[in-house]
């Protein structure tokens, strides 16, 4: 069995599970991590066609994945510093509907909050990533 095997069974993470994540930056990280219940504040992405929102996805922390997430969910490399994971995706939507590379992207039109219960892990992607592999 593999250490990252072994970690999941220790942890009693279940991959078939609703994983989503929100990368973002120290600023981000510090902002939301102060807080018991995690808060992700709803507000403007850089891309004017895209809503007011919090934006999450379910693109797991590989590192064959953080190579394409600017291609696939234009994350900028400034955000994938830090991420949060959590289960499930109670009042997330998919952008558009889910077409094209929005597939990968659930967003919430208000202020998004995580119970302790659902929350996993937060951390910086490198050391999350080792969870992945």
């Amino acid at each position: 069995m593999s250490d990252a095997a072994r970690r999941r069974e220790i942890l009693g993470v279940e991959f078939s599970v609703e994983n989503t994540f929100h990368y973002t930056d120290k600023d981000g990280w510090n902002g939301v991590r102060s807080q018991r219940e995690w808060l992700f504040k709803a507000s403007q992405p850089k891309d004017p066609n895209r809503p007011v929102g919090a934006y999450f996805t379910n693109i797991e922390p590989t590192r064959q994945n953080l190579k394409t997430l600017y291609k696939r969910i234009r994350v900028p490399k400034a955000k994938q510093q830090y991420i949060f994971w959590f289960a499930g995706r109670e009042g997330l939507v998919r952008l558009h509907g889910g077409r094209g590379r929005d597939k990968w992207i659930y967003v919430s039109v208000d202020d998004y909050r995580v119970s302790t219960d659902r929350q996993r892990r937060a951390d910086a992607v490198d050391t999350v990533m080792e969870e992945f592999q």
